[in-house]
């Protein structure tokens, strides 16, 4: 259910990360205008290998009842990559290129909620796979690990991140505000949920 899987769309393939993907990974999480909205700063190579291997931890350790973090890398679909099905045995989808990542986790300053997140090179934006990859694990979410309810967070300027979450159907709640200190770069944010 957290490990192993392949969830495929049209363009994408949405699989574990492993440690092949670091130096890509990386590529992504150094560009300021990626982690322009994130809470984190742009990241080192030794920083983004401790992440992957972490995510690669939790792929052992997730539960539907306790997710620590679940987090797939996004990759386009290659020439001659087979189509795969979800969870498909025979196929890492290893040799894919990473373009992204998406997943669910416990919301930072609400444990007891989980949040839907994704991210992409900005090479890629403005093509529909956010969206597309958004979709796919909420449809996983909901319907594989038995999840009952999701969130999303959006910083009202992140115009691009907002209409991802009301494409894939969230309904927006309300504008966070009085969060505690250490959660500042979410004050002022768009809070969306979706219930099954």
């Amino acid at each position: 259910m957290f490990k192993d899987v392949i969830i495929e769309t049209p363009r994408l393939l949405l699989r574990p990360f492993t440690l092949d993907d670091i130096e890509a990974f990386h590529a992504i999480l150094s560009q300021p205008e990626v982690m322009h909205y994130l809470p984190e700063s742009v990241m080192t190579i030794d920083e983004v290998r401790k992440i992957v291997e972490w995510y690669q931890m939790t792929y052992e350790r997730n539960t539907p009842e306790n997710i620590i973090k679940w987090t797939l890398a996004v990759c386009l679909k290659s020439e001659g990559i087979p189509q795969q099905a979800v969870g498909h045995p025979d196929s890492t989808g290893s040799d894919t290129p990473v373009i992204g990542w998406a997943g669910v986790g416990p919301l930072e300053f609400d444990e007891s909620q989980t949040e839907i997140f994704y991210g992409l090179s900005s090479e890629h934006w403005g093509k529909g796979y956010a969206h597309e990859a958004a979709q796919a694990v909420l449809d996983y979410a909901f319907d594989t690990i038995g999840l009952k309810r999701l969130v999303g967070v959006a910083k009202p300027e992140n115009v691009a991140s907002v209409k991802i979450l009301e494409k894939i159907g969230m309904v927006f709640e309300k504008k966070l505000v009085g969060l505690d200190e250490k959660f500042k770069n979410d004050e002022g944010s768009y809070f969306y949920a979706k219930t099954v």
